[in-house]
């Protein structure tokens, strides 16, 4: 007899093995956005002691917070070696006015709610008024004193001319030594630019911040995103090792199971991929109707202490500036469709069983038009009964008795199925194939005699979900990564489409591996002066940060 294994979700490191110290530094493109315009932003995530990536936690957040101190963007980022990249698109539905952009980690806020970096960032919206005070000259000043000596650093970029024509290749050489870094080629116009601290003051101001976690009120995050919750008995039931369920659903699913505590509290660890955000989680035991679920709110940073600028004036300067770049980011997003960026290609994600099931695809045999005559006539492995309490299923292992591990685990589309009413009501034809395990097999917490997991065509399965023991929901999932477009006019593929790309280059994710490196990339239709730079933390800890300028006619 073979007992099928598989592990649904890892314990948390023991909090007193993990590093006790992690830092946050985000770099952005620029403080000052048009709306139309897209910011972007690099996260590193250090260790606090060897200033080198963090091995801690594996997700992080980013948000854009507004002057009213409420939420206006949030994104989770999965974490590959310290660092982390997202975007976050300016909408017209922004108000002109001062903004906070943040990151952490839950560990960094394990120190304190307060425990984030942050950054200025000021949103103007040619289409709204300003309701903050334009009236006075505009000031501002970081909310972080850093001290303004720099990490000596052996870096260089060079640029092989200064003055480039319209759409011409310009060409990047650097020379720094292994780490993970942040190229940015962007227009300057001195437009509302608030100070950033680059690595050099982060590094600096790290070392006179040696902040310890406390007792440890929150877990990090250390194999990957967790999603937690609780239990209510509407009885006053048991609580403890009560069986929770977590389905992602998509064309391909996740499936995780988890028991919970004393207090009936749940937590499940989640894998990298797939990245769905619609789960639906349900109590997976007999007794399930004496339960109803409720999830825990994400971790959410103190904003009371962060401050704001309220002054803020455009000049008649300004105001022409103002008008070129929401010209040019209306043309570019006309063209949208046309420099998409493209996302990274996801890993395929196999159904946990996958290579232990035999698989039976309906289309090779006879269609019957309902899942009993299915059973009866296909699949040889699975038995039924009914009485007048219902369905009993079972599968069939005429060499070993499975009937003393239980019931098998019943799935579609990677949904458990407890009513098994479900199951038999379901149109036969809507199903496309059938996985079947008649071994005893263990997953997570439970054992079943074996598993049968039905998928269908369209995998658009939607189970009965107006009970209080199965909740269904949309989860904040990591953002799937992005290649950045770049245009390529060494042939005449794109000649004829605008180009008024402010942003000439961003590369979040510049890898170096030897020591001289070569960067390409093409000028757009605008002229004047742009900003090289260059910044991230080489693999020792060492921090960089080189400015250059050239200037396109």
């Amino acid at each position: 007899m073979i007992i099928a294994m598989a592990i649904s979700s890892h314990a948390q490191k023991n909090i007193n093995n993990v590093p006790v110290g992690e830092k946050v530094f985000l770099a952005a493109n620029t403080t000052t956005f048009v709306t139309g315009e897209t910011l972007h932003c690099k996260m590193y995530v250090l260790d606090q002691y060897t200033r080198t990536a963090s091995a801690i936690s594996k997700i992080a957040y980013i948000e854009l917070i507004d002057h009213a101190k409420k939420i206006v963007s949030k994104q989770k980022c999965y974490l590959e070696n310290g660092a982390a990249h997202a975007d976050i698109f300016i909408p017209t539905t922004f108000e002109t006015g001062h903004y906070k952009l943040i990151a952490y980690t839950q560990w960094t806020l394990n120190v304190s709610a307060s425990n984030f970096y942050q950054t200025d960032i000021t949103v103007i919206n040619p289409f709204a008024a300003a309701k903050t005070n334009t009236a006075n000259i505009f000031a501002t000043t970081s909310t972080e004193k850093v001290p303004q000596t720099a990490t000596a650093s052996s870096a260089t970029v060079k640029s092989n001319k200064k003055t480039y024509a319209l759409r011409e290749r310009a060409s990047l050489q650097i020379s720094a030594d292994a780490g993970n870094y942040t190229l940015s080629v962007r227009k300057t116009d001195n437009l509302f630019e608030n100070p950033q601290v680059n690595p050099s003051h982060f590094m600096a101001s790290l070392l006179q911040q040696q902040n310890s976690p406390n007792s440890g009120a929150l877990l990090p995050e250390l194999r990957g995103e967790m999603i937690s919750g609780k239990i209510v008995s509407k009885t006053s039931g048991y609580l403890k090792n009560v069986t929770v369920a977590l389905t992602f659903k998509d064309k391909t699913f996740a499936m995780k199971l988890a028991k919970t505590d004393k207090d009936g509290k749940f937590n499940f660890i989640l894998d990298h991929f797939p990245l769905n955000s619609e789960a639906i989680i349900q109590v997976y035991d007999e007794k399930r109707d004496g339960y109803s679920i409720e999830i825990d709110n994400s971790i959410e940073p103190d904003f009371s202490k962060l401050t704001f600028p309220t002054e803020l004036n455009v000049t008649a300067a300004d105001k022409q500036i103002i008008e070129a770049r929401s010209i040019a980011s209306q043309i570019e997003n006309a063209y949208y469709n046309l420099k998409k960026d493209s996302l990274q290609q996801m890993k395929p994600v196999w159904p946990f069983y996958n290579t232990l099931q035999t698989e039976y695809l309906l289309d090779d045999y006879t269609r019957f038009p309902t899942i009993r005559e299915t059973i009866t006539e296909i699949l040889q492995e699975v038995g039924f009964t009914k009485n007048r309490h219902g369905y009993t299923i079972f599968v069939r292992n005429y060499h070993a008795e499975t009937s003393v591990y239980g019931p098998p685990l019943v799935l579609i589309d990677g949904c458990p199925i407890q009513d098994l009413n479900e199951l038999f009501d379901y149109p036969a034809n809507a199903v496309h194939k059938v996985g079947i395990i008649n071994n005893p097999y263990i997953y997570g917490p439970k054992t079943f005699s074996g598993v049968i997991s039905f998928t269908t065509k369209s995998n658009d399965f939607e189970p009965k979900t107006n009970f209080p023991f199965i909740k269904k929901t949309m989860l904040l999932r990591p953002a799937q990564e992005k290649y950045y477009f770049m245009p390529d006019y060494s042939t005449d593929k794109n000649s004829s489409i605008p180009d008024y790309r402010h942003q000439l280059l961003w590369l979040p994710e510049l890898e170096i591996t030897e020591k001289n490196t070569e960067i390409s990339f093409f000028t757009s239709d605008v002229t004047g002066n742009f900003e090289i730079t260059l910044q991230g933390f080489s693999s020792n800890g060492t921090p960089v940060f080189i400015r250059d300028f050239i200037e396109v006619r």
